[in-house]
């Protein structure tokens, strides 16, 4: 499914489009240029309490906190977590933008096993295509996608998805101020499992850090979350889902072309194909003629 035509949104909204998926998908890059700087788990935790001064723009609760703490550990910590720790450990920037879009099969997936809700003809062909193309690039697996690092981009795609099924129950609240909220919340348990499992010591990173790693991190925590968020949310309020969120599938070209020319990757046939195979299941998952799955899309 293309992106819509110019002639659905004026040139105004076009343009924000377009700055949010650049924030979005060069976030990649960013990450990876931080995570030489900051072991994975230290980094989530470095994020998110940076975002702490945005309370004092949300000073009301945006929403219940029980629905808070599952967004902060499914999406904050899990999300991250996990997507930090698989660019760690092998996994490109390039292919972690593309990877971590299936999120969107995902989440349809548990909507049907949590809710009930029937999953379409449609929808079925989109996630087969999807698992496709996953397993297309499983197989042919090369150091852009290393075995432990699809598995760790892939949970964080799942524990994205279960995020998605809470921020379903809660329509109509603004994505910037929730997920300020649900940063105070996530900082200090990723603090204290990067002392656990990254060794304390792990903390004279920051001090080390140059202009260049700080210039990342707020990247990664500023950029793409203020900014993104501001922009996609006001977006969606002046238009329906169904217009501006195809333009996600967008991320992730986005995302490769920016580390091919930020960090010199170079993604094989393999991953190339698998990879078109994989954002054409997606596009059929979240085609408007399809059952509409809502799901946010942050990077």
């Amino acid at each position: 499914m293309a992106p819509p035509s110019n002639a659905t949104l004026p040139p105004r909204d076009l343009a924000l489009i377009a700055v949010v998926v650049l924030a979005w998908g060069s976030n990649f890059s960013a990450m990876r240029l931080a995570l030489d700087a900051l072991p994975p788990l230290l980094f989530v935790a470095l994020r998110f309490a940076i975002l702490l001064p945005l309370l004092a723009l949300f000073p009301r609760r945006p929403a219940p906190w029980a629905a808070l703490a599952g967004v902060a550990l499914l999406i904050n910590c899990g999300q991250f977590g996990f997507l930090f720790s698989a660019i760690e450990l092998g996994l490109s920037a390039g292919m972690a933008s593309l990877l971590i879009q299936m999120q969107a099969p995902m989440t349809i997936v548990l909507a049907a096993l949590v809710y009930g809700e029937t999953v379409s003809l449609r929808q079925a062909l989109g996630l087969a295509l999807a698992l496709a193309g996953l397993a297309w690039i499983a197989i042919g697996e090369t150091g852009a996608v290393p075995g432990i690092g699809l598995a760790l981009v892939l949970i964080a795609a799942l524990s994205w998805a279960g995020g998605n099924l809470i921020l379903r129950r809660l329509p109509g609240v603004a994505m910037l101020p929730l997920f300020a909220w649900a940063s105070l919340l996530a900082w200090p348990p990723m603090l204290v499992l990067s002392l656990i499992v990254e060794d304390p010591s792990a903390l004279s990173t920051i001090a080390a850090m140059g202009a260049r790693d700080w210039a990342a991190v707020i990247y990664v925590a500023i950029l793409s979350t203020v900014v993104g968020y501001a922009l996609w949310g006001s977006l969606l309020a002046r238009h329906p889902a169904v217009r501006i969120t195809p333009f996600a599938l967008l991320i992730p070209v986005v995302g490769i072309v920016t580390a091919a020319i930020v960090l010199g990757e170079r993604p094989g046939p393999a991953e190339l194909a698998g990879g078109a195979i994989i954002l054409a299941g997606i596009a059929i998952c979240v085609d408007p003629r399809s059952a509409n799955v809502a799901s946010t899309q942050e990077n």
